[in-house]
């Protein structure tokens, strides 16, 4: 322990205060998984017809889950943004969203969603940004059981699906897949929301 001690004096001496610290922040992002996360904003902007596209459906991420409030809001101020609300026991339905803090509320399972008073949006969704609990990098996700997503995006063959996930939710291990589960286009990794 004293040894650790004087190498960790020794590299502050020799290198400097922030070389050590860049080193040990490396080495908790390794542990973590991170240092599969590449650059989720260039992959995310280069989707095929990303920047193209009229309106991209997205997520309002939850602790645990892809931190994407960057591109949220990004896609709000220019105009293009999507976002789902619960409209029944098992429907959901996307509504343009230009302001984050006006026209959101707290709504099903705790989630930001767009208000009531919203009319859903009804044209072409070319784009879809997806949550889960875990993905892998075939394609295959898991969401909340309920299914949500997988009837959405069904109605979507067409559209392109990026599954967004934090390290923790990407397995390598195969995921059980019934017949209804839609398999993502992509899979980015990204950090967690916390």
């Amino acid at each position: 322990m004293t040894l650790a001690i004087f190498a960790l004096i020794l590299c502050f001496l020799v290198f400097g205060s922030n070389v050590v610290i860049e080193l040990i922040q490396k080495k908790s992002r390794e542990k973590a998984g991170e240092s599969i996360i590449k650059e989720p904003w260039v992959e995310i902007h280069n989707i095929p017809g990303y920047h193209d596209a009229r309106k991209v459906a997205a997520f309002y991420p939850l602790k645990g889950e892809a931190n994407i409030l960057p591109i949220v809001e990004e896609l709000a101020r220019e105009g293009r943004l999507l976002l789902p609300r619960c409209t029944g026991e098992s429907t959901m339905e996307f509504y343009p969203i230009s302001n984050l803090r006006k026209e959101l509320e707290k709504g099903a399972f705790g989630i930001q969603e767009p208000k009531a008073n919203i009319e859903p949006w009804t044209g072409d969704i070319p784009i879809f940004l997806v949550p889960g609990t875990q993905f892998n990098w075939d394609g295959s996700r898991k969401g909340h059981g309920k299914g949500y997503y997988d009837r959405y995006l069904a109605k979507h063959p067409k559209s392109y699906k990026a599954g967004l996930a934090t390290p923790k939710q990407i397995t390598d291990e195969p995921l059980e897949q019934k017949e209804n589960d839609i398999k993502m286009d992509s899979i980015i990794a990204c950090r967690e929301r916390f």
